[in-house]
């Protein structure tokens, strides 16, 4: 009985051993497949590309559209002064995040194909930037200058975070070509889903580094809207409201 126990072990045993060899045998092939079609190929062409929009200003909305928008925004954080606070801007930016690729394939040893990208192009940016100053505020007040320079601190915050993020964008990109690397058809399979799969790599790789900058671009407007500098500079209006009367 033990004798019978032990070769159902070693019967087992050399299964396991066969099949993962069988494993490492296949990521061998197509590790020498992946090696052959690198040593072919170009590096893909690769582009980062950016835009800031185009700013546009409303002056027409009123002081409820602006306190109802503000709160929709992505840089909104509820406070306990929400009741006392009344703004008179905000700044309005859509984020653009998109890639684009031409994968290509070739033909490689014993049938064997590879699918490579031959250009990446990575885009980020701003879609209908728009700064909102409340209508009911008369051109050139103390309130209204300094809601215009309170907006336009945010839309610097906004550009300066993307320009200094796009070298790091960039150093990523090629990573992520380097990473991701190329992708093997077996003989008989079809290669054309692979397009697709490769654009998901894409983005699952480059969403990681995007997200976590956008939250850091969203902390530092936060840090600006913080409700002791909405009444630091309601403050200041009062005092020189004073002054001038």
């Amino acid at each position: 009985m033990l004798w019978v126990v032990y070769m159902k072990k070693v019967f087992f045993a050399l299964i396991f051993s066969c099949y993962f060899i069988n494993i490492c045998v296949a990521n061998d092939d197509l590790k020498r497949y992946r090696d052959e079609c690198l040593s072919i190929i170009n590096k893909p062409e690769i582009k980062v590309e950016y835009t800031l929009g185009r700013l546009k200003y409303d002056f027409e909305k009123d002081r409820a559209y602006i306190n109802k928008e503000r709160k929709r925004s992505d840089i909104y954080v509820k406070s306990e002064y929400d009741d006392e606070l009344d703004v008179d801007g905000l700044t309005s930016v859509r984020n653009g995040f998109e890639v684009e690729l031409d994968t290509k394939q070739i033909g490689v040893s014993k049938g064997y194909k590879c699918v490579y990208p031959e250009k990446v192009k990575v885009f980020l940016g701003y879609y209908t930037p728009k700064i909102y100053i409340a209508n009911d505020l008369p051109k050139d007040s103390c309130r209204y200058n300094l809601a215009l320079r309170h907006e336009k601190t945010h839309m610097q915050i906004y550009i300066e975070a993307l320009l200094d993020f796009l070298p790091e964008l960039k150093k990523y990109t090629y990573k992520a070509v380097d990473d991701i690397g190329v992708k093997i058809v077996k003989p008989g399979e079809n290669p054309q889903n692979l397009a697709e799969e490769f654009y998901n790599d894409y983005i699952a790789y480059l969403n990681k580094i995007v997200n976590k900058w956008q939250k850091e671009v969203l902390i530092e407007q936060q840090k600006l809207d913080k409700p002791e500098n909405y009444m630091i500079e309601s403050r200041i209006c009062s005092e020189i409201d004073g002054l001038e009367e």
